[in-house]
């Protein structure tokens, strides 16, 4: 397992979106998340409502905790497999709408998710990837290798200073 998202990258994908959503005239709501669905970075535009904000993190918990876009998981959950067990009885934060995608690593890896609110699903989700598709070098500079086994620290021998009386060694 790598290294959690670092704030670098989870601030710089929120940034491009809102600029990839100013350039196409929309105001739109960023979440940035880590691979636990935990906020990293939520920045919303001038103009987005609590809606637009509230989607855009339900759709970036929803991307992390399933792994997949929610392009994806919509089409999962509107289908008749799951007509029995709806999503929202599973997890009352899933929101299988357009418009979260993970933050992958060049092994597939999802270290974190991108979750755009505020346009329509298609727009929302357009902006992400195309957000992420900016972040390629800060993503490789941020490769760590694997953790290595680390020998164990010898403990230092305690420091005393003074002497010890007699009945003081036995405490």
């Amino acid at each position: 397992m790598r290294e959690a998202l670092s704030y670098a990258i989870a601030h710089r994908a929120a940034e491009a979106v809102l600029e990839a959503a100013r350039s196409e005239g929309a105001r739109v709501c960023v979440a940035v998340v880590n691979r636990s669905g935990v906020i990293k970075v939520l920045l919303s535009d001038d103009g987005v409502g609590r809606i637009g904000i509230e989607t855009a993190r339900r759709k970036a918990y929803t991307a992390a905790v399933t792994g997949v876009p929610t392009s994806k998981f919509a089409a999962l959950a509107a289908s008749p497999a799951l007509a029995l067990a709806p999503v929202h009885l599973v997890d009352a934060d899933l929101l299988p709408v357009p418009g979260g995608v993970p933050i992958t690593v060049d092994d597939g890896e999802v270290i974190g998710v991108v979750g755009v609110g505020g346009a329509d699903g298609e727009t929302d989700e357009r902006l992400a990837s195309r957000a992420l598709e900016g972040l390629k070098d800060l993503l490789d500079r941020a490769a760590v290798p694997p953790m290595t086994s680390v020998p164990p620290a010898t403990p230092a021998a305690p420091v005393m200073s003074g002497t010890l009386k007699e009945n003081d060694r036995d405490r």
